[in-house]
């Protein structure tokens, strides 16, 4: 049984997807219903996948949500946790409460989510949470200042959750996805674009110079990764942050 959060579009649909093929009953979670029933649709297993739309921002949300799945499944075994970063921007024009909302958006629902699932998984003795994260928590990047830093709290939490949980079967794990061919992904060429005055061709051009595989990622390729996390045989890896990226942290 797996949660995956944020899985309308993006790294989220194509990791519920994945998951569902690989045989887990999934639930899916995000704020449109419409959205989500799209993606059961396409995965055509009706039977194994699920709706659950919410708000995680909204902490109680979290809570009905495993208090549901629980109930109606018995268990959880896998939380994929999936929120959008907050907008680009420099340092020079962060106010004190952009760094709230921020919080609000990305660290506060995981650290919910974590809680209201992992006294679950600790009564079964097995469970496997992702945070899905992003490269600026690890190494800074220009106009991604709170991206930095509400994802660098994200794999702090992550670890010492990490530790917390081992003794109980519960591993926790941070994937960082690099450039990868997304809704944000168009979104940041067209920030560049904007910012750089230069055409979008030439603003995709120079994202893709930065990778050295010399394209950005697709989504199932992230998905892949997620699936190996929450695998019988990633049972020995937790604490760990590792990036999908082409090699581009690496030559930063």
């Amino acid at each position: 049984m797996a949660i995956v959060l944020g899985a309308s579009h993006g790294i989220g649909r194509a990791t519920a997807l994945h998951l569902n093929a690989k045989g887990y009953v999934t639930v899916l979670c995000a704020r449109s219903r419409q959205a989500l029933e799209e993606v059961v649709e396409e995965s055509d297993a009706e039977k194994t996948a699920h709706v659950m739309p919410g708000d995680v921002t909204e902490p109680p949300f979290c809570e009905e949500l495993a208090g549901e799945v629980e109930h109606r499944f018995g268990r959880i075994d896998v939380l994929v946790n999936n929120a959008p970063g907050p907008s680009p921007g420099s340092f020079d024009t962060v106010r004190a409460d952009d760094v709230s909302a921020a919080m609000g958006q990305k660290l506060v629902p995981y650290l919910a989510a974590v809680k209201s699932v992992a006294p679950v998984m600790v009564r079964n003795g097995f469970g496997r949470i992702v945070n899905i994260v992003g490269n600026a928590g690890k190494e800074p990047s220009p106009g991604l200042f709170l991206s930095g830093l509400v994802n660098a709290a994200v794999a702090n939490a992550s670890k010492y959750l990490a530790n917390q949980y081992a003794p109980h079967h519960v591993t926790v794990n941070c994937l960082h996805p690099g450039t990868v061919r997304t809704r944000r992904y168009a979104r940041a060429v067209a920030h560049l674009s904007r910012t750089a005055g230069i055409p979008q061709a030439e603003a995709e051009d120079r994202m893709r110079r930065a990778i050295p595989m010399d394209r950005p990622g697709e989504a199932h390729e992230v998905a892949a990764v997620i699936g190996f996390l929450v695998s019988d045989e990633a049972s020995y890896l937790t604490g760990q942050q590792i990036s999908v990226d082409g090699g581009q942290l690496t030559c930063a």
